[in-house]
């Protein structure tokens, strides 16, 4: 009976460990999660969040060690190191990420400069927009001569699907928007400014 009693402890103890490290992997999902899923917006992660990194990632280890019978302060130590550096990792990526936006709006801003422009007799260049949320570049245009009943929207659609969209596609300036996930819009406005037509040129569009 004894033999068996002192069979049985080890084995429950493993149980223990092993229940501890799903329960603290979870934990340590969820804490990267916090982090992270807010850095993909721009977010920088709340400063008492580094603690959670920390200790969960600890723990986490900690259990990994105790469960492989190897040191469980190393274990920590490691897990605690790996949770600060994804923790910092996350503030990289929001700085990255910030950066990337101002070029984008110091880009649009520099097209703008030189707007409103004539592409031909009839057609103005207004100016060009960037919603980064929405993932989605506009050029406004306006049709200077003609007032909204005098516009023949169906010959508009045709010289862009057959004219204006191969081109876009083909235009390498709208291939870095594309690969970005960026749409690009061509809004169309009559000489008072009301909206005659708005195309959307999608990346699989151009695929």
């Amino acid at each position: 009976m004894e033999v068996e009693q002192v069979a049985e402890v080890p084995a429950r103890n493993t149980m223990w460990i092993k229940i501890a490290i799903g329960l603290l992997a979870v934990m340590s999902i969820g804490q990267v999660s916090v982090i992270f899923l807010p850095a993909i917006n721009g977010e920088a992660p709340n400063p008492l969040s580094l603690f959670g990194s920390v200790l969960w990632l600890g723990l986490l280890f900690m259990s990994i060690w105790s469960f492989k019978s190897k040191k469980k302060l190393n274990g920590f130590i490691l897990g605690a190191l790996i949770g600060f550096i994804l923790h910092f990792s996350a503030g990289f990526t929001v700085g990255y990420l910030k950066a990337e936006e101002r070029s984008i709006d110091q880009a649009v801003a520099a097209s703008n400069e030189g707007l409103p422009k004539m592409i031909d007799e009839e057609t103005r260049l207004d100016s060009v927009a960037i919603d980064q949320k929405q993932k989605s570049y506009s050029l406004n245009m306006s049709l200077v001569n003609l007032a909204q009943s005098e516009i023949d929207v169906g010959f508009i659609h045709e010289t862009f699907e057959t004219s204006i969209k191969p081109t876009i596609c083909s235009n390498e300036a709208f291939k870095v928007f594309f690969t970005e996930g960026y749409k690009v819009n061509y809004v169309y406005k009559d000489k008072a400014g009301q909206l005659v037509a708005k195309y959307s040129v999608n990346p699989t569009d151009c695929q």
